[in-house]
């Protein structure tokens, strides 16, 4: 009976892994085309958007080594070797996001006296594919963050993920129907000044 129960734990945290696996690479898949459409688009939000997702694809990899460190037979030197990486990579990924959304943060503050045109549709069109890509994720990981701490925080920043990019897609239709080009250097402001505190 306990060996049942071992061997279901390692079948359970299996499908974690592999769960855990798809959102990386749907997280850094949406990061690369939101960049992709932000520089395409004019849309600084965008890029903004994608630098979130990066930011939680960092904190999904660090759950999937977390899981995947939970499968080895308890090592002190092993574990705290991990810890360090982990300590490491997190400092590493703040600096630089904190970085790069300051200087996206200076960058919409010059946007709002002056506006530059933004191509709405193809913002709309990019922010919605980040926002099902996050869905998918947050959905994958729905059911497995009831019983893991480490999947329930990688199931936390994708549902963030999926509030930005829906903000993102709510000021592109803002910009469409309204011509309210503002719009898109204050959800910048935000999202930016929301990884600065993320960061810290």
């Amino acid at each position: 009976m306990h060996h049942h129960d071992h061997k279901n734990i390692d079948n359970v945290q299996q499908v974690s892994k592999k769960r855990l696996g798809i959102t990386i690479f749907l997280n850094f898949l949406i990061t690369v085309v939101e960049i992709i459409g932000g520089i395409v688009s004019g849309s600084l939000s965008l890029i903004s958007d994608a630098l979130h997702n990066f930011s939680d694809g960092i904190a999904v990899i660090l759950s999937y080594f977390a899981v995947k460190l939970n499968e080895k037979p308890k090592n002190e030197k092993y574990t705290f070797g991990y810890k360090r990486a982990e300590i490491l990579t997190a400092v590493f990924n703040a600096s630089v996001l904190i970085g790069i959304s300051i200087y996206l943060f200076i960058e919409a503050i010059d946007r709002l006296s002056n506006p530059s045109n933004i191509d709405s549709g193809l913002m709309i069109w990019v922010a919605s594919i980040g926002l099902v890509a996050n869905i998918a994720g947050t959905l994958l990981l729905k059911k497995d963050a009831s019983h893991s701490l480490n999947i329930k925080s990688a199931y936390l920043h994708l549902l963030s993920d999926a509030i930005s990019s829906a903000g993102v897609i709510l000021g592109g239709f803002a910009i469409y129907f309204y011509d309210i080009l503002w719009i898109d250097p204050l959800l910048t402001i935000l999202i930016s000044a929301y990884i600065i505190k993320e960061s810290y």
